[in-house]
């Protein structure tokens, strides 16, 4: 093989194990429940539900009375609505107490953008499997014709290289520019995204952004640790096949 395609091999290599991370890292964290009771007491939710559910504008009274245990379980519901296109999340409720009658939870834009983000992940979930499987594809013909897969020292210098792009990207423009930029480039210019805490029960279980930037920095660790783990495989791959 020449010299251009083992280098083509090299490259798609690399893309399809950071997908593969990506994906990997993003289920393990759903099936953790993305670490929400962990938040929970590190961002202080019941103290910033006790303070805002109260003021909220939109006629959703007595979520502040709700148990810790309602509320895992309406985070919980949230995770696998968006996680499973958003079935189920304009039907979700509360009750202020266990005689009181059920409020839904969302008002229809809030839902409409949580259906927004499921779409999102239906979109972006085939495409990490199908890296996943070119993943594995691509090792079986390297193993096959003997082309030496990607070591740990390429990939690093791959993830480090990235990870400072990244960083200084974020750091120029600021987390919450990056945030609201991002927001208004995947999801549809007529749909909101951005609400109160007065205005949303969604945000208030959630304190959102603040759960997305600690969410989203254990997803990136999380990417990490199995990008690692996977280019350490085609090591013990490469020396079995020698």
């Amino acid at each position: 093989m020449g010299k251009t395609l083992k280098a083509l091999h090299r490259t798609l290599t690399i893309l399809c194990c950071f997908a593969a991370a990506l994906l990997i890292a993003w289920k393990l964290l759903h099936l953790a429940n993305y670490n929400y009771t962990f938040w929970y007491s590190q961002l202080n939710i019941e103290q910033h539900i006790s303070k805002f559910a109260p003021q909220n504008r939109q006629g959703k009274t007595g979520f502040e009375k709700t148990s810790y245990e309602d509320r895992i379980e309406l985070f919980t519901s949230i995770g696998q609505a968006v996680n499973n296109s958003g079935e189920g999340l304009r039907t979700l409720e509360y009750r202020a107490h266990p005689q009181a009658a059920p409020t839904l939870l969302l008002t229809d834009d809030e839902a409409t953008h949580l259906e927004d983000v499921a779409n999102l992940i239906d979109l972006l979930e085939p495409i990490g499997w199908a890296a996943t499987i070119l993943l594995l594809a691509l090792v079986v013909m390297a193993l096959v014709t003997r082309i030496p897969l990607p070591g740990l020292k390429a990939s690093l210098l791959t993830l480090l290289i990235t990870a400072l792009i990244l960083t200084l990207i974020i750091v120029a423009v600021g987390p919450h520019n990056v945030f609201k930029a991002l927001h208004e480039f995947v999801f549809p210019a007529d749909h909101a995204w951005f609400f109160y805490y007065q205005d949303s029960l969604m945000t208030t279980l959630m304190k959102a952004p603040d759960i997305f930037f600690a969410i989203g920095a254990v997803w990136a660790a999380l990417a990490i640790v199995v990008y690692l783990l996977i280019t350490l495989s085609f090591r013990l791959l490469d020396r079995s096949n020698a």
